[in-house]
C-alpha cells in the first residue's frame, strides 16, 4: 500500500527486491493510489484492509513524506500480522490493539547494501518484509520501542445528547464521501432518524442503497466498511457538495 501511483517504476522495483530475497512470497497490491502524503487516508484504508488477511501477513505501507529525515522505520506486530513502514502515525490505530509490539528497524543486514535518502520503500521496507517472509524473526529486525508516534483519533466527537460531529476520512474513486460515523457506535439510531449536515447539504435519514435516491440526488448509506457514506446516485458527491477529506459532518438523531 503506497502513494506511489503506477506511472513510475517505484512499485515494480519494490516487488523486484522482494522477489530477489523471497521468491516464494505472494505479493498482493492493496492500492498505490493514496493521495500523496495523506497519512490519514492511509490509516483508514489500512484499517479497512488488514482484518481480511490471514495471520502472519506482512503489510508494507509506504506513505512517507518524512523519508530521509530523522523519522524512524518501524515494524509493528499487531492483530496476528506484521506491518512495516515509517514512524509518522500511519500505524497509530494498531498501537491501541491488545499485545501490539513495535520495533525500530535497526539491523542493516536486512536492508539493501546502499540506502538512498529518498526511497526507503526499496532500500529498507521491502527487503525487511522479504526477509521476514523468508523466515527471519521480527526480533532480528530491531529493538522494541514504546514511543512510536500516535496521531489523533479518527473517532467522531459527541457534541450533545443526540449530536455528533464526524468528518470525511476518504473519498473513493466514485466520489463517495466515507465518514467516520459508525452506526454501531450510535445505539439510539435504531429508534431515531439520522439527519446529516455536510457543507450546505442536509440529508434526512439513511437509505438502504445508492439507488434509493433519484439519479443525481444525494443519499446517505451505511457502506461496506461499517460507516456512513454520502453519495450521489450515479454521480460524484465530492464534486456536487464541494467537500473532501477532513470536511466536517454533523449528525443529529431526531
Amino acid at each position: 500500500m503506497t502513494d506511489f501511483g503506477l506511472a513510475d517504476h517505484f512499485v515494480g522495483v519494490m516487488k523486484g527486491v522482494i522477489a530477489g530475497i523471497a521468491p516464494q512470497a505472494r505479493v498482493i497490491d492493496i492500492t498505490h493510489e493514496i493521495a500523496p502524503f495523506q497519512i490519514a487516508q492511509a490509516r483508514y484504508l489500512l484499517a479497512q484492509t488488514y482484518p481480511y488477511f490471514p495471520p502472519r501477513t506482512i503489510h508494507v505501507v509506504v506513505v512517507d513524506p518524512g523519508v530521509g529525515s530523522a523519522r524512524r522505520p518501524l515494524l509493528v506486530e499487531a492483530a496476528g500480522q506484521l506491518f512495516i513502514g515509517p514512524d509518522n502515525g500511519i500505524f497509530g490505530d494498531l498501537l491501541a490493539l491488545p499485545k501490539a509490539k513495535v520495533r525500530e528497524l535497526t539491523n542493516p543486514a536486512l536492508w539493501l547494501p546502499h540506502v538512498s535518502s529518498t526511497f526507503h520503500g526499496r532500500d529498507i521496507f521491502a527487503p525487511v518484509a522479504a526477509h521476514l517472509a523468508a523466515g527471519a524473526s521480527p526480533a532480528k529486525a530491531g529493538k522494541l520501542i514504546n514511543d512510536a508516534l500516535r496521531q489523533r483519533s479518527l473517532a467522531p466527537v459527541r457534541t450533545g445528547k443526540r449530536y455528533w460531529t464526524g468528518e470525511v476520512v476518504h473519498v473513493d474513486r466514485f466520489g463517495n464521501l466515507i465518514t467516520n460515523l459508525a452506526p454501531l457506535d450510535l445505539p439510539e439510531l435504531g429508534r431515531r432518524r439520522a439527519v446529516l449536515k455536510i457543507g450546505y447539504e442536509v440529508i434526512d435519514g439513511l437509505s438502504t442503497s445508492y439507488s434509493a435516491a433519484p439519479l443525481g440526488a444525494v443519499v446517505a448509506v451505511v457502506g461496506s466498511g461499517g460507516t456512513i457514506e454520502i453519495a450521489v446516485n450515479q454521480g460524484r458527491a465530492d464534486r456536487k457538495l464541494g467537500v473532501g477529506p477532513g470536511s466536517p459532518v454533523d449528525l443529529e438523531l431526531v
